[in-house]
């Protein structure tokens, strides 16, 4: 999808959030250089395409570890509920890892729970600047990738899928002002992978790629 293949374009530097169950996966395909002037980058070279894995951020198995990251006043507000009643149906979900969300408090919780591990994920994949003070003076310090630039975000799995608005549960993942160090993108559009076939473009792109290049074009939504 980034880079395309021998015969066609493809879109460029790309983010791919894939939240689930167990982990939430957060995949890039940029050089991740900086994009600010006078910055030098620290650390061991970052992967064009980078794959992380964060297995504490689970919408099931992990949901107490959610909750444990990001506070329960957090996920409450973020819902809309009491935080007693976000207590209750996070001991719920622990009790029963494969229940479906049914009632409008248990759909309230699980988007305040996809939005909170983007955020953590994003944040994590993502690199950040510092100020560092040396004898010469204050310098600039880029730890991981820059992923300013980064001008589409793609998101798939069931959680986002079968939301009612996945661009504001993706949109968690744009730099904002609460992080300024975090090298998250800017100004990203978004897409969804309707119906979670990038997997299997991944697969058929080693024997025909153009071909996965056309599949996965034909089922990526633009989110306004």
């Amino acid at each position: 999808l980034a880079e395309g293949t021998a015969t066609r374009a493809g879109l460029g530097a790309l983010l791919v959030i894939d939240p689930g169950g167990a982990t939430t996966d957060v995949h890039s395909v940029c050089s991740g250089e900086p994009t600010q002037a006078g910055v030098i980058t620290r650390g061991l070279p970052e992967p064009r395409v980078k794959r992380s894995v964060e297995g504490d951020l689970g919408m099931r198995i992990n949901a107490l570890a959610i909750q444990e990251a990001v506070g329960t006043a957090a996920l409450a507000q973020d819902a809309g509920l009491a935080p007693e009643r976000v207590v209750g149906l996070l001991a719920e979900i622990s009790a029963d890892v494969e229940r479906l969300p049914v009632s409008g408090d248990e759909l309230a919780l699980d988007r305040a729970l996809v939005r909170a591990a983007i955020r953590l994920a994003a944040l994590r994949h993502a690199g950040s600047v510092e100020t560092v003070f040396t004898a010469t003076g204050p310098v600039t310090v880029q730890r991981g990738k820059d992923l300013g630039k980064v001008e589409t975000v793609i998101g798939t799995g069931g959680a986002l899928v079968h939301s009612p608005d996945p661009r504001a549960i993706l949109e968690v993942v744009q730099a904002d002002a609460a992080n300024p160090f975090s090298l998250r993108p800017l100004r990203p559009k978004y897409y969804l992978d309707t119906q979670y076939v990038l997997y299997a473009c991944g697969l058929l792109s080693q024997a025909e790629p153009d071909l996965a290049l056309d599949l996965a074009l034909g089922h990526l939504k633009p989110l306004q």
